[in-house]
């Protein structure tokens, strides 16, 4: 009994926050209508008309969406990896998505110029960039997990080293290649919410919906999967199985996010690890959630100032740095238990 009122206790008190957070994100959305509209007329002085509205809305909705569904399925995937690896410093990016991205879109350009169709038009180069990254990360998980069942750490390794070659790599080509392709490059790969691929957002948005929801729906197994991999097994969960088909959901996830707006590695660890201090809680079902509300508030409302403020430095920028910041926080704090 008692420990059911706690449950019941617990699921209200996140409604509450959840409710909150809906309110917030309504009132960032808002905010970031009215910079991108009022604000910017009132700024240059100019009527704003209806066909300007309409004009500006055609864009804007797009990056709405586009920094909601990728914040959320960002958060998600970031809990879902640090659940599988037992630790919170640890996001997805780590694998090697980001390198991989920039390698993909350095080696077209090199190959076939910025002028090309295959890097100037966005669905093209949106299917190649992420079926590339699923490509890498799939091989990647089949010859270590298979040889070296969930040894996640050995997996960690070599998506660094990996990363590592390849940011070579891409940097060499940059070299060789001529001022134009370089910087065409430059603004390809610079992680900005309004260098997003917005001609996209439609098409790719239900991927996105349908992985985020697949990794939420198996909530229940992540509980279990959070107690270790001999308590897993003793309840019944084939942890090997499963591990492997949250590193499956992962990569689809990554793939498709790095290649929309970039890699936002910091926004995951923040989300997740805020989420844990709110709730105080060990349900996913609860976690899943929450992290993902509190990644679109950062990036929808931290987008919205930066646009009313016209700050130069872009909230991608400012989200790495606290990010970074908080990650030390955690290595101090997990060394200080040791």
């Amino acid at each position: 009994m008692a420990r059911q009122r706690r449950v019941r206790a617990s699921s209200k008190r996140a409604a509450i926050i959840f409710g909150i957070l809906f309110i917030v994100i309504a009132a960032s959305v808002l905010l970031y209508i009215y910079s991108r509209t009022f604000a910017k007329a009132n700024r240059m002085g100019l009527p704003l008309t209806k066909f300007a509205f309409d004009s500006i809305m055609t864009r804007a909705l797009p990056a709405l969406i586009g920094m909601s569904i990728s914040g959320f399925l960002i958060a998600v995937m970031s809990q879902a990896f640090q659940t599988a690896t037992e630790s919170r410093i640890l996001t997805p990016s780590m694998i090697g998505f980001d390198s991989v991205f920039v390698g993909t879109q350095t080696l077209i350009v090199f190959l076939f110029g910025a002028g090309s169709k295959i890097f100037s038009n966005g669905y093209i180069n949106y299917l190649i960039s992420a079926g590339v990254m699923v490509i890498i990360s799939m091989l990647m998980y089949g010859m270590i997990l298979r040889k070296n069942r969930s040894n996640l750490v050995f997996l960690l390794m070599f998506g660094l080293v990996l990363s590592g070659i390849i940011r070579s790599g891409a940097s060499y080509l940059q070299l060789i290649m001529n001022a134009n392709d370089y910087m065409q490059i430059q603004a390809a790969t610079a992680v900005t919410v309004n260098n997003m691929n917005t001609r996209i957002i439609y098409p790719v948005a239900p991927i996105m919906a349908i992985t985020g929801l697949a990794i939420i729906l198996r909530h229940k197994t992540y509980d279990v999967i959070a107690l270790g991999r001999v308590n897993a097994k003793n309840l019944g969960v084939n942890y090997d199985r499963e591990i492997n088909v949250n590193l499956l959901l992962i990569s689809i996830g990554m793939s498709v996010t790095t290649a929309l707006i970039g890699s936002l590695a910091f926004l995951g660890l923040l989300a997740v690890n805020i989420a844990r201090e709110i709730f105080k809680t060990h349900r996913h079902s609860i976690l899943f959630i929450g992290a993902g509300l509190f990644a679109v508030v950062a990036l929808i409302f931290g987008q919205a100032t930066v646009e009313l403020l016209q700050a130069a430095v872009p909230i991608t920028t400012i989200i790495d740095l606290l990010g970074c910041s908080y990650m030390f926080y955690l290595i101090l704090k997990e060394n200080k238990k040791v």
